[in-house]
């Protein structure tokens, strides 16, 4: 069968990884996928780690300048997994070559950068999606669409949280990363997790009007490698809370810390309204707490609902039943094949995907919270 393929570039291996098999995974599920994407082109700046990637993916041809993937020719997708302090320029250039793009979250170290991209992205007139992939999950969705049909009422709390370890960051001995250094990350368990959990505020209670907030950076130094006696200045935030107001007058707590010990995957959230709750957890991501006001006497109480099964978002898709769990990779497929089918049928990427406009009012929030851990009041969030 002919298909028109669509030539994807990718710069940075980390959660480049989770991107790139999306992008090749989504020909399998939604199949024929509208566009087919093909790995066209792989960048980072360890050779070796390249390479790896490139070979266990099937991409084309490597690059250890992103200048030089960006203007590939054959990337007409530019996906960019590389750390915040590298996505405005990489972004900006591929935007100005007519480019779609695809950019992690955070979308940039600060607002202020975010706001160029976006204003970059809106010039371009391409699609532009930043990487908040939780809103792909089923339960997520599923979650929204009880929301925005008036099931639990009008909601009046939010609760959100992302909390877990890393994989060693609660152990002061644990060596430094870019994670850990603001001039590359920008802020660290506030946008490295607590991105997720704000853009989930955002997109199932709406807009936040202003916030209050208080963190710490615990750990304040870790040695430069393991096992080394030189120690190197951690300059961003362990835990940071955050009390919110929305403007559809709900109240919200957000917490976030990579310190949890215990915490694996933490994604939290509660959303409580006039006529029902509900509840989620990452952790146990094929299912969601629901409680609806019209039980009957003596019947009240949470229901655990799956969400695995063949009338919940997506599901259709994949090769699962009601017994059968749906997994966190699975959620990229989703997310990226959302993206081909806006860019053939020539459709928004929101409200269902993130824009770059999302991305930016993310990090409003973000430096909006920022401010008011340094200033001690409460900081009203732009429009």
């Amino acid at each position: 069968m002919s298909q028109k393929e669509i030539g994807v570039g990718i710069f940075g291996y980390s959660i480049g990884k989770a991107h790139a098999f999306g992008w090749t995974d989504l020909s399998r599920y939604y199949y024929p996928p509208k566009i087919k994407p093909k790995l066209a082109a792989l960048a980072g700046r360890n050779k070796e780690n390249v390479n790896l990637e490139a070979n266990r993916f099937g991409f084309g041809r490597t690059y250890s300048k992103w200048e030089d993937l960006v203007r590939d020719k054959d990337v007409e997708i530019f996906d960019n997994c590389a750390p915040p302090a590298l996505h405005p320029e990489p972004t900006i250039m591929a935007l100005e070559l007519g480019k779609h793009v695809v950019c992690e979250k955070p979308l940039a170290k600060n607002a202020p950068d975010a706001k160029r991209m976006l204003d970059a992205a809106e010039k371009a007139r391409v699609k532009h999606m930043t990487g908040f992939n939780y809103r792909f999950l089923p339960a997520v969705t599923f979650a929204r669409d009880l929301i925005k049909g008036g099931a639990l009422g009008k909601i009046h709390f939010f609760k959100g949280a992302y909390l877990n370890y890393e994989g060693g960051f609660d152990d002061p001995n644990f060596p430094i990363k870019w994670m850990h250094q603001s001039d590359v990350a920008g802020y660290g368990a506030l946008t490295d997790l607590g991105s997720h959990a704000i853009d989930l505020a955002r997109f199932l209670v709406g807009e936040v009007s202003s916030v209050s907030g208080a963190a710490e950076t615990f750990i304040k130094e870790r040695p430069v490698q393991e096992g080394s006696s030189e120690k190197a200045k951690v300059d961003v935030d362990d835990t940071t809370i955050a009390c919110m107001k929305f403007q559809n007058g709900a109240l919200g707590l957000f917490e976030t810390s990579w310190l949890t010990s215990g915490r694996v995957d933490y994604l939290r959230f509660e959303a409580y309204g006039t006529m029902g709750t509900i509840r989620f957890n990452l952790e146990n991501l094929n299912e969601l707490e629901v409680f609806i006001k019209d039980e009957k006497k003596g019947l009240e109480g949470f229901r655990r609902v799956p969400t695995v099964g063949r009338d919940h978002p997506y599901m259709k898709k994949f090769w699962t039943n009601q017994g059968v769990g749906f997994a966190w990779q699975y959620s990229f497929v989703n997310e990226l094949n959302h993206y081909i089918e806006c860019i053939a049928d020539d459709r928004a990427i929101g409200p269902i995907g993130a824009t770059f406009e999302d991305g930016y009012k993310a990090m409003q929030i973000v430096d909006a919270i920022s401010e008011s851990t340094k200033s001690e009041k409460w900081v009203t969030v732009p429009n």
